[in-house]
């Protein structure tokens, strides 16, 4: 059973990146009463939402939008992950175009919502994305074209995806050994490079972040 983040033992920090004063101050308000919410700080542009970030303040997940006056919000994403900090980022936005959802997971956004979610939708989605697993809208079916793609930006090599998609099917290292014929350092080597390319920790967080870019 997935950890329930938004109970109230545990209240959260979190940020709202959007330029829509209006909006912001909605989905503020929405948050506070919906959320066991700590602290919800709110910035209308990338510059000072990175900055308050690596003061060091306690932030639990970002909800950003890919518009902002000052850079897009793919470019605050990457900021935030190439300095490898492990906050979720998750991309809020009144976007349906699959491209934005595809270069958002790329860039390492834990998910996508639409603007057009229902308030149970976001908590859902923002819960899902504290607990790690994959956070994306409906509309977004990854295609066999995206797949591949995605395997070049983050080169992955097609041996490496057969290693994925017998990992995500369960096989323990053994049975992958067996079935690709390959040996168990060979196995251990494609998987420390998985590991690298999507940014993950163990098995389990690789498989999800597999599925969530629609990979396997």
């Amino acid at each position: 059973m997935l950890k329930n983040f938004l109970s109230d033992n545990y209240r959260l920090n979190l940020m709202v990146v959007d330029d829509h004063p209006l909006y912001v101050e909605g989905l503020t308000l929405a948050l506070a009463r919906l959320t066991p919410t700590e602290h919800i700080q709110a910035f209308t542009n990338g510059i000072d939402a990175l900055e308050w970030v690596l003061s060091g303040k306690r932030v639990d997940l970002i909800l950003l939008d890919l518009n902002l006056p000052d850079q897009d919000g793919i470019s605050f994403l990457q900021q935030i992950r190439k300095r490898k900090l492990p906050i979720p980022i998750v991309i809020l936005s009144a976007s349906e175009d699959p491209a934005d959802v595809h270069a958002s997971l790329v860039a390492g956004a834990s998910g996508f919502i639409s603007k057009a979610s229902s308030s149970a939708q976001l908590i859902a989605s923002i819960n899902e994305a504290l607990s790690g697993n994959p956070c994306v809208p409906d509309f977004y079916q990854p295609s066999a074209n995206i797949a591949n793609s995605l395997t070049d930006d983050l080169n992955i090599t097609p041996r490496q995806l057969e290693v994925l998609k017998l990992l995500a099917s369960g096989m323990p290292n053994k049975r992958i050994c067996t079935t690709l014929g390959l040996t168990e350092h060979t196995v251990k080597s494609h998987l420390k490079a998985l590991f690298s390319a999507l940014e993950v920790h163990n098995r389990t967080e690789c498989v999800n972040v597999a599925a969530r870019l629609g990979l396997i």
